[in-house]
């Protein structure tokens, strides 16, 4: 995944996910969806809208309250700025899942600096989720939006720890990824059994991280270079 190339390239089987740079020196990221070739911004929203000359909806929001403060020290916040920033949720969300696979394809191949750079990418936009998340829980009349809601936050969550896990695993620091995971797995545990769970370990979400884990400590043992990382769940 070469980061110097200013020409669209199709897609091929091997590489559906791509990194680009533009000729004004912007990261992208190039991904197939179903039919479609996506193109977002890797920095910032993926559509590279500044609402408010800010990075994202959610720090344009966020700047009207003081941090204890439950009233707008500007305006109040307008259904159609709540829609947005839902949009924001959704839009950062399939980046997340583009950035992972396109992490996984060069963890595959063997190239660690963009595998680093997406699984960053993931889980940086798997916390930017969760900060939307906690904000419409906060703020939100109804306490959360239409796709940024808060039963999805177990399923975040982990898959933030995974992206986490893996980057620190492709830079070389195998028992930091262990020590990340199992961190993970104990608060995704946390969080599904506050929300009423009785049998976390039966968790979509746990399986997952626990693939993760179980690969980290095999390929601790053995010198091997991929933990496996495991797909992206919805």
């Amino acid at each position: 995944m070469p980061h110097d190339q200013f020409d669209v390239q199709p897609m091929t089987s091997r590489n559906r996910v791509r990194l680009f740079r533009t000729n004004d020196g912007r990261s992208m990221l190039q991904y197939q969806d179903s039919l479609s070739v996506v193109q977002v911004m890797l920095v910032g929203r993926p559509d590279g809208v500044r609402p408010g000359g800010r990075d994202t909806s959610l720090q344009f929001l966020s700047a009207r309250f003081e941090p204890d403060s439950e009233t707008p020290t500007g305006n109040p916040i307008t259904p159609q700025e709540w829609m947005e920033l839902d949009r924001e949720f959704t839009q950062f969300q399939q980046r997340r899942k583009a950035a992972f696979n396109g992490a996984t394809e060069a963890q595959n191949q063997g190239d660690v600096e963009s595998a680093s750079t997406l699984f960053r990418t993931a889980s940086d936009d798997a916390q930017h989720g969760l900060a939307i998340i906690a904000f419409a829980r906060r703020r939100h009349p109804s306490q959360q939006l239409s796709a940024a809601r808060q039963e999805v936050v177990p399923n975040l969550t982990a898959q933030k720890w995974i992206a986490q896990a893996n980057r620190r695993f492709v830079m070389g620091n195998q028992q930091d990824a262990l020590e990340c995971i199992q961190k993970g797995i104990a608060e995704v545990t946390s969080l599904l059994r506050q929300n009423g769970e009785t049998d976390p370990d039966s968790n979509a979400s746990i399986r997952d991280m626990k693939i993760v884990e179980r690969s980290v400590e095999q390929t601790c043992g053995t010198n091997a270079q991929s933990p496996g990382a495991v797909p992206v769940s919805g």
